[in-house]
């Protein structure tokens, strides 16, 4: 009867929560109700749709759910990755509450608004506690689950056996250097707090300690970032992306483009090759973000099918291959990078993923951007690994000495485009890089993430890579105002091991 009466007040809820959303449409013509397995406070979600074949490529798919507590819906999440097999979307929810119901939607974002299916719901099973210490306080893996803007509830297994201890959650922003607390119950059992009041657009730390006869004891280190106002979790386009940096819809120079590979599916959807930021101010890309894998390389010949990019504003791009500046065209995300298949190669040919870079020193055998790329190609591993590279237009000094100022040169045939001052790439993937698990699911421990940083300077020519040129990608997103590996919770943004990099 007890659960008979949690479906009833779930139906309820859910009625209530669905109530005058006029974006969202809920269409069971189009999907079929969504089917949960429970395993713990992991869940596999599946739903079936009477889409037709090739209607769901390029569109963002995938599952929103939310706690019930206390009789009241709590504050949705998207799935981190959902994939499409057929007219079958699937997705693993991992995280969760234990002992708690939740509900869910599929949904399909499309241009005229989001279309959804009919509400689902499922009670998670126990945590896993972990095994208990005779001597100390034993602690689980720490996660973070249902993270808005200002919100986020924390979860941590906890199993001790002594008495007078105090157990609490400490958490901060990475970047401050005092942590707030939140007392949790002592006892064996899963600990969960709920955070609020936090900052928007914020990367947080946090762990769960516990204080016994005057030593702390902490569990391993976790992260989450909030979400930016106005924007879902990340506010990047497709959560289930990894190298995604968020829009910035408040900035109107900056357009837009996610290119979908024309032949090559994964899973029964079209892959995506990449996503181009570019400037109207500035007329260069601002950031490329790429997956990079074996799987997108084969024996195609270079295309050099130079032209403008057809989903982003032609007057703002180059207007011919031309060069000038004492610049030669450098690809942002390389030729090789996607060879296979001629469709796939044409595509990274966009002057949008095209940047201008000196031809003497920089962009050359030997030169200053080509030894990094090559040094990059050698970290690509067999999971894959997530690049953003990107430019800077503002005065700059690299970790050699080397500087760059803003000017502008003639380029494209155009006489307006900015010569970028440094360019980087963002890089992250598993430590191991034969884990055969997506980033999305891994712990802060099994992830590296860093920035390779050198500035605009024929200078650089025949500079190895060492640690001098790495930066944190907090340190990344503080110069730049972009925010990287947002859909990631548990990247360890604050941090990097030159060591991990084979420097």
């Amino acid at each position: 009867m007890k659960k008979l009466s949690a479906f009833l007040l779930l139906g309820l809820t859910v009625a209530f929560a669905s109530c005058g959303d006029e974006k969202t449409e809920d269409d069971s013509r189009w999907f079929l109700a969504p089917q949960a397995a429970v395993g713990g406070t992991t869940v596999e979600m599946t739903c079936q749709t009477r889409f037709g074949e090739g209607v769901l490529d390029g569109v963002g798919v995938g599952f929103t759910y939310a706690p019930i507590v206390d009789g009241k819906i709590g504050p949705f999440a998207d799935s981190a990755d959902c994939r499409v097999d057929g007219n079958t979307l699937s997705s693993t929810l991992d995280g969760l509450l234990p002992q708690t119901f939740y509900v869910v939607y599929a949904f399909a974002d499309f241009p005229s608004g989001r279309m959804q299916s009919p509400a689902a719901s499922f009670e998670t099973g126990k945590d896993e506690l972990p095994e208990p210490d005779p001597d100390k306080p034993a602690f689980g893996t720490p996660s973070a689950s249902a993270v808005t803007e200002t919100t986020a509830t924390l979860t941590c297994g906890f199993t001790f056996e002594g008495t007078g201890y105090k157990v609490y959650f400490r958490y901060k922003p990475s970047s401050a250097s005092g942590y707030s607390q939140q007392e949790v119950s002592a006892g064996t059992g899963t600990k969960t707090a709920s955070l609020t009041g936090l900052t928007a657009g914020t990367n947080y730390e946090f762990q769960l300690c516990a204080d016994w006869k005057g030593q702390t004891y902490a569990s391993t280190a976790g992260t989450f970032t909030t979400a930016r106002n106005g924007g879902g979790s990340g506010d990047t386009k497709y959560s289930g992306w990894p190298e995604l940096v968020p829009e910035d819809k408040s900035n109107s120079d900056y357009h837009y483009a996610y290119h979908i590979c024309p032949d090559f599916s994964i899973g029964g959807h079209k892959a995506r090759n990449y996503t181009v930021c570019f400037s109207a101010k500035h007329h260069c890309p601002v950031w490329v973000a790429a997956p990079r894998h074996a799987c997108y390389e084969g024996g195609v010949d270079r295309t050099d099918a130079y032209g403008k990019d057809p989903i982003i504003l032609s007057s703002i791009q180059y207007n011919s291959k031309s060069t000038g500046g004492g610049c030669n065209k450098g690809h942002m995300l390389g030729s090789a990078e996607r060879t296979r298949s001629t469709a796939i190669n044409k595509q990274v040919f966009y002057y949008t993923n095209i940047a201008p870079q000196y031809s003497s020193g920089f962009n050359t055998g030997g030169g200053g951007w080509n030894t990094l790329e090559d040094w990059i190609d050698g970290k690509v591993c067999r999971d894959t690994t997530y690049l953003v590279i990107g430019t800077y237009f503002e005065s700059y000094t690299d970790g050699y000495g080397m500087s760059a100022s803003p000017k502008k040169i003639q380029f494209g045939g155009r006489s307006d485009v900015s010569c970028p001052t440094m360019f980087y790439i963002a890089a992250l993937r598993t430590k191991r890089g034969d884990t055969g698990k997506s980033v999305l699911n891994c712990s802060a421990d099994e992830l590296m993430c860093v920035a390779f940083v050198r500035s605009h300077n024929n200078g650089l020519k025949g500079q190895k890579v060492t640690s001098r040129e790495m930066m944190s990608i907090s340190d990344l997103e503080k110069l730049t105002g972009h925010a990287f590996f947002t859909n990631v919770s548990n990247a360890p943004k604050n941090t990097y091991n030159p060591s991990d990099w084979g420097l």
